[in-house]
């Protein structure tokens, strides 16, 4: 019997549409798929990776097709790895790989007698964090890592992965594919590598969680502007590992970015769910609480040692500023010209030479621009266009800012980020 044949069961007296059961398999695609793959990787070995990944995927496409006509289950957590267990087993099954697989199908499926252990707090973040540091195996370079990690366990699609790595989606998928196949040949075993082995992988994994962080606090593509359970899922693991022995103070000075970051996260939006810029957010509902917390991070942290150090400090600073003008912008624009000495990346550029638009140096702030024109990674994006627009705004140049943001809109990838530069134009025009 396949999984398509029997599947756990549902509440049929329920009525569901497509509609609102869309949002909760979203979330348990967000939030239960790392977890699934992990489970199905421990019990199955690290070379059915791949094949753990598409049975989480056809469980999810069986929740979509089931749960609006049965209405969701009881335990929808519990419903999906059992779905993804079968489906996986079948696909085994008939590769004639792992005979000692196919036991498990007679064992007792009800969800009601499912060990809801497995799915226990306490547990969920080792099998996570076990995940990242296999997935940022030193065999493999950085961006595959990276990619990897976003895809598998944030739950990315591949376009969300090219957006935090600017790169084309071509290239990711080839990369993940690589991977994957780079790790099957290295026969990896789901265990936490030895002691002497986690600082060289850390780093990447600190990096895998400011891009998920990045991701959920403004959304590459689609309607929704922020996604704040990807934000808490980010801030939890950091934190976790913030409070372990392998915790470096870069892992701290993150932590303090992402609270300080979380703590404006409900200002960002109005009652419609329209995006509000830094100087539109209402201030006083900012959580003064996330943001002592994220400066005792910092002050943890000690001096800066790392690019999470100076944005955090920037991260800081407009918090504690009571307005936009108000803002120590000179000495934002000073701490990314030294983050540029971490990296030289074209954002870190592009948000100084802002920076320096608002700090009273629009002339400045448009031959830095002019630098990174031509860039490539940032070809594809609408944010050069559109901080074009904001340094045009200030040299008072309105007409040429709005041609830059139109520019921007033109290439925008998400609703929320078009609509805020729609907004610009209209305020523009008139």
């Amino acid at each position: 019997m396949t999984t398509r044949d029997a599947l756990p069961g549902g509440h049929p007296h329920r009525d569901a549409t497509s509609a609102d059961v869309a949002p909760l398999v979203e979330h348990f695609f967000r939030h239960e798929s790392a977890h699934l793959v992990s489970q199905l990787c421990r019990r199955f070995g690290m070379a059915q990776l791949e094949a753990a990944e598409d049975a989480v995927q056809s469980a999810l496409e069986q929740a979509m097709l089931h749960w609006p006509r049965r209405g969701p289950p009881a335990n929808p957590a519990g419903w999906l790895h059992q779905v993804a267990r079968r489906s996986l087993i079948d696909t085994l099954r008939h590769r004639r790989v792992i005979e000692n697989a196919v036991p498990l199908l007679h064992q007792d499926d009800s969800v009601d007698t499912l060990d809801d252990d497995w799915q226990a707090q306490a547990r969920l973040p080792d099998s996570l964090l076990h995940m990242m540091f296999v997935c940022c195996h030193p065999a493999l370079d950085r961006r595959t890592q990276l990619a990897l990690t976003l895809k598998i366990l944030c739950g990315f699609g591949v376009r969300e992965v090219a957006a935090g790595l600017l790169q084309r989606e071509e290239a990711v998928k080839k990369r993940l594919q690589r991977g994957r196949a780079r790790l099957k040949s290295l026969a990896i075993e789901l265990e936490l590598p030895a002691d002497d082995e986690l600082p060289p992988r850390l780093d990447a994994i600190h990096h895998a969680l400011y891009l998920m962080f990045n991701e959920g606090y403004s959304a590459s593509s689609g309607t929704v502007p922020i996604h704040d359970d990807i934000c808490e899922e980010a801030t939890r693991l950091c934190h976790l590992i913030a409070c372990h022995p392998i915790a470096t103070p870069a892992t701290h000075a993150l932590l303090a970015l992402m609270l300080c970051h979380a703590a404006r996260i409900g200002s960002r939006t109005n009652d419609h769910g329209d995006t509000l810029l830094l100087e539109e957010q209402d201030r006083s509902s900012w959580d003064r609480g996330l943001i002592e917390q994220g400066r005792l991070w910092l002050q943890r942290s000690g001096l800066p040692s790392s690019r999470y150090h100076l944005e955090a400090a920037i991260a800081l600073l407009h918090c504690q500023a009571r307005s936009t003008q108000d803002t120590d912008w000179s000495t934002i624009a000073n701490l990314y010209k030294q983050l540029l000495a971490f990296s030289d990346s074209p954002l870190y550029r592009l948000n100084r030479a802002l920076a320096l638009a608002e700090a009273g140096e629009p002339a400045r702030a448009a031959a830095l621009l002019d630098t990174i024109a031509t860039d490539a990674t940032l070809g594809e994006y609408h944010l050069l266009a559109s901080a074009r627009g904001r340094v045009l705004e200030k040299l008072g140049r309105p007409d040429a800012a709005c041609d830059a943001y139109r520019e921007a809109a033109a290439i925008a990838r998400a609703d929320h980020a078009r609509a805020v530069l729609e907004r610009h134009i209209k305020r523009l025009s008139h």
